[in-house]
């Protein structure tokens, strides 16, 4: 069975164990395996489980436990594969541009995001019509929009083209898919975050709900997706309602500690827990720290998304994000130093291998800052640094980030403040899975890249052109639906 045949026939609608338990202050997410969408779906917890088991595609190594980092970070000039070890081939593909079209992880990525949008399917394909409490109803139908939304939004950036189904589908049925447009694609991500804001609550009173997407959440990926749509003013427009909601936290190595699953900051976040049967936790210590390390006790990792020398020097002087989010690795017992930088973020120490923490932020009220600033650049220069420019929204991250406030003077026209807000975004949200699609939209994205081949690696080649900015289509894909007019592989691959 091909992989669209397989996600699609997804009626199940997922296994427990990956968002937690009702001990504590955590999504439960309860099997409802052995039983068909079309026969669970009866009570408002029926809906309930089946709203946690979209939550528990994020976990997945397809998508933010794994893959979505190696085609989102190791893809950029952020991060490389390091030490090399067991992933080394198809990740170098990957970090190379030299990827071919039964990539792995150009598989898993696109599969997991379309398990995500299964299930998310299977809920509003059955939600309208349940006899439940309307409240309920409500926040079921708008996190599953959110995170159908959400799937959609890293398939669209990372493949351009893609099939959009917003029902459930038959095997046979999803043989005659087609890849849509990506503007097609685009509206339906608006209009389904718009729905969702109107219904998605502001916050949870529950400890066992903290994590759900919230009416903010919707409405600051909305605002991301107008940026990345170039639709400044309507960006600008949602972005400001999200502001009175969050905050800045005072200390930034807070944002990313196992015991702050979420904070203050937080305005989306997929979240972990260690130490639980079957685990909940994720692999990111075990896959990006370097081969050996002892530090009181050995850990041996495998050495992957590893910070470049180009982003080790994309911090200024006094910036207290660098030790934050990344260190020099040694082992203590006989001060060898471990050559190179490697991700700090989310380690939770001590380290069970496969089996830790910390959660992993998709969306935070520095993104949305940093967001507006762009949006408003983007639609005129201003030389003005007071609360709500550009200037303005800039200096808030930089300030909590120990640097001094840019002026006029530092930055006198459009490009300067685009240029500064792109190398700002990269060193506050570094190793977040969100450096890849800076690039991206970045007019300066094929001579950035380019560069670092030539820096990192000592490479002229390949000769980095426009289409390479998306991944292709996994070949899987292409093979199975066989008609390379309504699903042609994207150009180039």
């Amino acid at each position: 069975m091909n992989y669209t045949q397989l996600i699609r026939l997804l009626l199940l609608i997922g296994t427990a164990g990956m968002l937690g338990s009702c001990k504590d202050d955590f999504i439960n997410l309860a099997s409802i395996s052995n039983q068909t969408s079309a026969t669970f779906f009866k009570s408002a917890s029926d809906f309930q489980q089946g709203v946690n088991a979209i939550y528990d595609g994020l976990q997945s190594q397809q998508t933010y436990g794994k893959a979505y980092y190696y085609l989102m970070e190791v893809r950029s000039d952020n991060t490389d594969i390091g030490d090399r070890g067991a992933n080394a081939g198809v990740a170098s593909q990957v970090d190379l541009f030299t990827e071919i079209t039964s990539n792995p992880f150009v598989l898993d990525a696109y599969a997991g995001s379309y398990v995500i949008i299964a299930r998310a399917n299977a809920v509003l394909d059955r939600i309208d019509g349940a006899t439940i409490d309307e409240t309920a109803k409500k926040q079921f139908k708008g996190e599953a929009l959110f995170l159908r939304s959400l799937a959609y939004f890293n398939l669209v950036r990372l493949y351009g083209k893609v099939p959009l189904v917003i029902k459930t589908e038959t095997p046979n049925e999803t043989l005659n898919d087609k890849r849509n447009e990506v503007t097609e694609i685009y509206t339906q991500i608006e209009t389904d975050l718009k729905t969702a804001a109107g219904l998605l609550p502001a916050s949870y009173t529950a400890a066992t709900d903290l994590g759900r997407a919230t009416s903010g959440s919707a409405n600051a990926l909305l605002g991301k997706v107008y940026v990345t749509e170039k639709k400044w003013a309507d960006a600008v427009t949602v972005l400001k309602t999200v502001l009175p909601t969050y905050s800045l936290l005072p200390n930034y190595a807070d944002l990313f500690k196992a015991e702050n699953p979420i904070t203050a900051e937080t305005i989306f976040a997929v979240r972990f827990r260690k130490g639980q049967s079957p685990s909940e936790g994720n692999l990111y210590f075990n896959d990006m720290m370097p081969l050996i390390f002892v530090n009181g006790t050995s850990y041996s990792g495998a050495g992957n998304n590893r910070p470049t020398a180009s982003i080790a020097k994309a911090y200024e002087p006094g910036d207290k994000r660098f030790a934050a989010s990344m260190d020099t690795l040694y082992n203590r017992t006989a001060t060898t130093v471990v050559k190179g930088n490697y991700v700090k973020k989310y380690f939770d120490l001590p380290a069970t291998t496969g089996d830790e923490g910390n959660s992993f932020p998709v969306l935070r009220y520095a993104d949305v800052l940093l967001l507006l600033a762009e949006a408003l650049n983007e639609q005129s220069y201003s030389a003005a640094t007071a609360e709500g420019s550009a200037l303005g929204y800039l200096n808030k991250v930089r300030i909590r980030a120990g640097l001094t406030a840019k002026t006029a003077a530092d930055l006198p026209d459009q490009g300067a403040v685009r240029d500064a807000i792109f190398k700002e975004r990269r060193v506050e949200l570094a190793f977040e899975n969100d450096r890849w699609f800076d690039l991206v939209r970045n007019p300066k994205a094929l001579s950035i890249l380019q560069t670092h081949l030539a820096t990192e690696y000592g490479l002229t080649t390949p000769v980095l052109t426009a289409n390479r900015l998306l991944y292709p289509i996994p070949q899987r894909e292409i093979d199975v639906h066989n008609d390379l007019t309504a699903f042609p592989q994207n150009p180039g691959y």
